[in-house]
């Protein structure tokens, strides 16, 4: 049978159909948007904080009217706003060494904060990366961390407190075998082996020469699929201690206290592609009784909102003194990290650092 045919008119009326469509669905993904605080403004990038305590961020794009200098110009920190955005081609983005989703094509003031408003954002810890071009409008209130009484854990918090305040810069070998489980099965397949030189520079580090399964790995650490494993040094260790911090501590047996902190602590955010979120943190601290040391930290991280799609994360880190050259560190040696999702897989690391050296020579590591 042969097909009807199609008239002029017709043909201009299905052409007309397709290029509405076309159109409502470029609008559509293009009015998608996002309500909140904005908290930081980059070069390239801002982050707003929505009423669930996720943070979105997105690129701004190569466009006068958003480009940060603009921005600045007509936006405070505290402002809710509502921010257009589209998606993008993953990318990863040098000024805040994260890869970035989303590309921001509106930017609407609703209202600027009452003094009361801005007070309860200011009081937990903001999100940035980079540099952050929005001042501060006013500081947030110390909140003093409910110590126990005794003069142990005081020695150990002067101790940790100028360790985390005077850090070495190293490099180490750090190797993470990552597992992982679907389901309720309790059976840990493997995922793979990641290698790489890591770059300690305060409480930052920085992974290099990255190896997956042997092979080079030529994207960013962040790229790997998976969860993937960011600790193990200084950033662990001031949430605990320092009485800027909101945390309460409370005795666990010798030398052992027990720790809880509420969300937006001092703790580093989880990163979900475009989302951001710090959860309430519980764990366990161990130190050393003669030096004050922390010797083994554990962490439980929880409470995460549905659309993180995190249930949880434990970990458990483990430092010892290392000699580096003719000077004795104390630094992270192992590490053990759990990561539930509400799809019910889990991932599993066990991380090890090995061969600690200075930026500028390799030596041999002698545990003590």
């Amino acid at each position: 049978m042969a097909r009807p045919k199609i008239g002029p008119i017709a043909a201009w009326l299905s052409v007309l159909a397709l290029l509405l469509f076309w159109h409502a669905e470029r609008s559509a993904a293009k009015d998608a948007s996002v309500t909140g605080y904005l908290e930081s403004l980059g070069e390239d990038s801002v982050a707003v904080r929505l009423n669930d305590r996720r943070v979105i961020c997105a690129r701004l794009p190569a466009s006068a009217a958003l480009s940060a200098k603009a921005l600045t110009t007509q936006y405070r920190m505290g402002d809710q706003v509502e921010v257009s955005y589209q998606p993008i081609q993953p990318e990863f983005q040098q000024s805040t060494s994260r890869i970035q989703y989303l590309e921001v094509t509106a930017i609407r003031l609703i209202e600027r904060p009452s003094a009361e408003k801005l007070a309860g954002m200011l009081s937990g810890r903001l999100f940035h990366e980079g540099e952050n071009l929005l001042e501060r409008p006013v500081p947030a209130a110390a909140v003093e961390a409910d110590a126990p009484a005794g003069e142990e854990f005081a020695h150990a918090r002067r101790v940790n407190l100028a360790y985390a305040s005077h850090l070495p810069n190293f490099i180490a070998d750090e190797t993470q075998k990552r597992y992982r489980s679907t389901g309720n099965s309790t059976q840990w397949s493997t995922l793979d082996t990641v290698e790489s030189e890591v770059t300690f520079q305060g409480d930052r580090t920085i992974r290099r020469r990255i190896r997956r399964n042997g092979k080079p790995w030529d994207q960013p650490f962040e790229a790997l699929p998976g969860f993937k494993w960011y600790g193990g040094f200084g950033s662990e260790i001031r949430p605990v201690f320092d009485p800027k911090c909101p945390v309460t501590i409370e005795p666990a047996g010798r030398a052992q206290y027990r720790y809880t902190t509420p969300a937006d602590g001092c703790f580093s955010y989880f990163y979900q592609q475009y989302q951001r979120f710090n959860p309430p943190r519980a764990g366990r601290v161990r130190i050393d009784p003669a030096t004050g040391n922390v010797v083994e930290l554990e962490e439980d991280a929880s409470g995460f909102p549905e659309e993180f799609e995190l249930a949880g994360r434990e970990e458990h880190i483990t430092w010892d003194a290392v000699k580096i050259g003719d000077v004795s560190y104390w630094v992270p040696v192992r590490a053990t990290c759990i990561a539930a999702y509400d799809s019910g897989a889990k991932f599993r690391i066990e991380a090890e650092f090995k061969n600690h050296r200075h930026f500028e020579s390799s030596t041999n590591v002698t545990f003590h």
